[in-house]
């Protein structure tokens, strides 16, 4: 009995001490998983929060709210929002458990928000919708000789079809 008395003593403590959503809502910060079509996608955070690859998890803080930025070559960019909203069971439990002291850390920590979506998942929209290389290189060669010039034009990639057409010289 003396053991249950202590441990509810030293809850009570605990909770005095710390906000409710710092014990109970997870602390200041949460983990948002991020995935994106392609993978290997930049993503960086507004507010700053530093530059990441895709799939990855964004540890942020609660109290703010983010854009997403994400970019890749060959695709265009795209923007994901995340939104902090105020957790009122976790307000109501600061109050009636916690008072003013716990009041006052979680609004000053953040611990009352929560991040929503809490999974962001975008894909992006391929620029060039054609299949083949990155690049092609094209080499032109001009070969003067008795009978005429001679033009010999050449890709690196199979398949390029290349159209010389006269200019009119006035």
């Amino acid at each position: 009995m003396r053991r249950l008395t202590s441990s509810v003593l030293l809850l009570i403590c605990i909770s005095l001490l710390s906000g409710c959503g710092l014990i109970l809502g997870g602390g200041s910060r949460q983990t948002v998983g991020v995935q994106t079509s392609p993978p290997g996608t930049k993503l960086t955070t507004a507010p700053p929060t530093g530059d990441y690859t895709t799939p990855t998890s964004l540890n942020l803080e609660r109290k703010n709210s983010y854009v997403l930025t994400f970019s890749k070559e060959g695709y265009s960019p795209a923007t994901f929002q995340l939104e902090s909203h105020v957790r009122g069971g976790i307000v109501i439990a600061d109050v009636l458990l916690t008072g003013l002291i716990g009041v006052i850390i979680d609004a000053a920590t953040g611990s009352w928000s929560k991040l929503s979506p809490e999974t962001a998942t975008v894909s992006l929209t391929k620029t060039a919708m054609i299949d083949g290389p990155d690049t092609i290189k094209v080499g032109i060669t001009v070969q003067r000789a008795n009978d005429g010039t001679k033009l010999n034009i050449q890709s690196n990639a199979p398949g390029v079809v290349i159209q010389v057409a006269p200019t009119d010289r006035h």
